[in-house]
């Protein structure tokens, strides 16, 4: 009988010992180092704009042969880089966009630059876009006030390359009448007693808002898409009052 007990335990322990879980790994095995993946490797951390900016020296955030920055998220991202000639071209092209009302700053630059941004794709320059938020303050005759104040503020993203550098521009037909370097465009907002910077980033082309700067898209959004069509159509008609007024 004890004989026979014993052999139905040393049965049992086998038994187990062959159903233990697989998931669980022996202490050599959880050592082992996981291969680099998409996921997983080290994404280059490179000087970020505002250190760039404070250096007054943004080409520090381009790799001379990728043009690779990086996004809120980290994620590398490509950009067109422009002849001189070439951003001019595509400025002035911008700026006579009917249905883009540049004439009513007063809100609407996350519609304008969206949509800007994929008429440049049209055209075969990609963009980005650059993101400012902070106490900003613009003077400006397109508004009954004389100035726009806003918490923030975007516009497309172009690099322009002159002589050996890379420079990074604004495409920004609402403040100016040219491309602008990032840092004028930001002195251009800040420059009033109560101005402050709080955050200057950058994103690719498909990011609508602040509140969407964490996403990692690959591809316009449907629904940002609508709401630029309806928010262009909104100002566009309080532009035309305002112009009427005149």
């Amino acid at each position: 009988m004890r004989h026979l007990l014993l052999v139905i335990w040393v049965l049992g322990t086998v038994a187990l010992a062959e159903h233990v879980e697989p998931s669980r790994q022996t202490p050599m095995e959880s050592q082992k180092p996981r291969p680099v993946t998409e996921s997983n490797k080290q994404v280059p951390n490179p000087m970020t704009m505002e250190e760039a900016l404070a250096k007054g020296n943004t080409n520090l955030l381009v790799d001379p042969k990728t043009h690779e920055l990086l996004s809120p998220t980290g994620k590398p991202f490509k950009i067109s880089v422009l002849t001189e000639e070439t951003a001019e071209k595509i400025f002035k092209e911008m700026a006579e966009q009917k249905h883009i009302p540049f004439c009513y700053p007063e809100d609407g630059c996350y519609a304008r630059a969206h949509e800007m941004t994929r008429l440049m794709e049209k055209k075969g320059v990609i963009a980005g876009k650059v993101f400012i938020e902070g106490d900003l303050k613009v003077e400006t005759t397109n508004s009954p006030k004389g100035y726009v104040e806003w918490w923030y503020h975007v516009a497309p993203l172009v690099a322009i390359k002159k002589e050996n550098k890379i420079e990074m521009f604004v495409i920004d037909p609402s403040l100016t009448k040219k491309p602008i370097s990032v840092e004028d465009w930001v002195k251009l907002q800040i420059s009033h007693p109560a101005g402050k910077k709080d955050e200057l980033y950058h994103t690719e082309r498909f990011i609508y808002t602040p509140s969407k700067k964490s996403g990692q898209l690959t591809e316009y959004q449907k629904q940002d898409l609508e709401d630029t069509q309806t928010t262009l159509q909104t100002y566009l008609e309080a532009q035309k009052g305002r112009l009427n007024k005149k």
